[in-house]
């Protein structure tokens, strides 16, 4: 399942949607579509979320050595 990117309509990070969700936001002008600069597709909402809930997220750094 293809998940969108969503940012708040400050800017900051949001949980990602469902492509389907996203493309009825920007039907429905609750959001516009966006793109970054290494091309990821995102939509940034118009007006404040019902929930702005953040998941907390870890990023792991794997070292390959010999």
């Amino acid at each position: 399942m293809l998940r969108v990117s969503v940012l708040s309509p400050e800017g900051n990070p949001l949980m990602p949607t469902k492509a389907s969700r996203a493309r009825r936001w920007i039907k429905c002008g609750k959001a516009l579509e966006k793109f970054n600069a290494l091309g990821q597709f995102y939509v940034q909402l118009l007006h404040e979320p019902s929930d702005s809930k953040v998941q907390p997220t870890q990023v792991f750094q794997y070292q390959v050595g010999i």
